[in-house]
């Protein structure tokens, strides 16, 4: 349950930093780049909060580090489905549809952000097994 309360707060990040980058690149690449705020973020609070009794083998700053890329490799297994999701909905609905219009004055300007939402769900499932059994796995302190 915490960890999907903090892949709720991670998809803020996600989409704060999805809106930003978006006015500086293309959707596509800014969902790629946003992923990597997203990732730490999560990281970060799953490691405060959602496993903070766990221990990696007493180390603290290599023990950090090396679980941070941990965390980002296996993040970067569950954005695969993540990003095709997303990828396969913007591109199936291009531009001029989801362009705003008349028709579709708020979900038009909205569908680049509304598309980021099933290719998120994809990946937690992935994204939580890995944290479990490998990120964040329990070691009795030496």
């Amino acid at each position: 349950m915490m960890f999907s309360l903090v892949g709720g707060s991670g998809f803020v990040v996600d989409l704060a930093a999805m809106y930003c980058l978006s006015t500086l690149v293309s959707f596509e690449v800014a969902r790629a780049l946003a992923f990597w705020v997203a990732a730490s973020s999560n990281w970060w609070v799953n490691r405060t909060f959602t496993y903070r009794n766990f221990t990696d083998n007493g180390a603290e700053h290599d023990g950090l580090i090396r679980q941070w890329i941990r965390f980002l490799c296996s993040a970067v297994i569950g954005f695969i489905p993540n990003y095709l999701v997303y990828w396969g909905l913007i591109t199936a609905f291009p531009p001029e549809w989801w362009a705003l219009s008349s028709e579709r004055p708020l979900f038009g300007a909205m569908w680049p952000y509304i598309a980021m939402v099933p290719g998120v769900l994809c990946g937690m499932l992935v994204n939580f097994t890995l944290s479990e059994r490998w990120v964040f796995r329990h070691q009795a302190a030496k």
